[in-house]
């Protein structure tokens, strides 16, 4: 309700869509982001990757945790066989599918495949099991749902002392909206935290307004990919000037 509100007032205060001047918004560059492969079977996830590789996304985010792990590690190896860790960054997704007991025996596996970072591999609200796991990994640990919740700036703050992730990932309409947003990037920007912004099945209104706050937060000239491609899911969506040519996002109103 808060990143809604946060758009609509927004939106009324500069007439636009372009929610904030930015190269971005002026229809000056990009924003990278990653190809997204949703969990399903073996095949139909071979199947999408070979897809989003097709389209010249050089970052691929995959859900695991829905199939038999090692089928999962088969599909890493088989991306690995073809691509470097120069030519394809891979980002996994576990949703928190690990438990503590056999977390690291699985990261440890998946190390071997040149994983750039794992999304939140044990279930949130685990602090302890948590940071022991960002402590030992061999992948770095990204945090996501065990933001969820966590509104003031003090328990924040006190979060990613005793976690200490290598990324957080915010998820503007879960966590705090768009001030919140900025609160949790500042209070990781402080500790050498790194981060990125994703969307979460937002209509192309709610897409347009993150990406326009990523290119506002992290612009000019961003590097590092953004987790903005869920617009392409929708058969049904809401016409806004938001386009995907190879592994970027531009706005491209007029």
């Amino acid at each position: 309700m808060l990143f809604g509100l946060e758009t609509a007032l927004l939106n009324l205060q500069v007439g636009s869509t372009m929610l904030f001047d930015t190269p971005f918004g002026r229809g000056e560059e990009g924003i990278p982001i990653n190809g997204l492969v949703w969990m399903g079977s073996f095949e139909e996830m071979r199947e999408r990757i070979e897809q989003k590789l097709a389209q010249g996304f050089h970052c691929v985010k995959l859900k695991i945790g829905a199939i038999d792990f090692n089928q999962e590690l088969e599909l890493l190896k088989k991306i690995r066989s073809r691509y470097s860790r120069s030519e394809i960054e891979l980002r996994v997704d576990a949703n928190g599918a690990f438990s503590p007991d056999d977390a690291l025996q699985k990261l440890e596996q998946l190390s071997l495949y040149d994983i750039h970072s794992i999304e939140q591999p044990i279930r949130q609200g685990q602090w302890g099991d948590m940071a022991f796991l960002c402590r030992e990994s061999p992948i770095p640990i990204a945090l996501d749902e065990e933001l969820i919740g966590v509104n003031d700036s003090y328990t924040k703050g006190q979060l990613l002392d005793i976690i200490k992730p290598a990324y957080i990932i915010l998820k503007p309409s879960l966590h705090g909206g768009m001030a919140g947003t900025k609160e949790w990037i500042d209070l990781a920007d402080d500790r050498h935290i790194g981060s990125w912004i994703t969307s979460a099945l937002e209509s192309n209104v709610g897409l347009n307004a993150i990406a326009h706050l990523t290119a506002y937060l992290y612009g000019p000239n961003i590097q590092r990919p953004q987790g903005l491609g869920t617009g392409q899911l929708f058969t049904d969506n809401i016409p806004m000037p938001l386009e995907i040519i190879g592994d970027k996002l531009w706005y491209k109103q007029g």
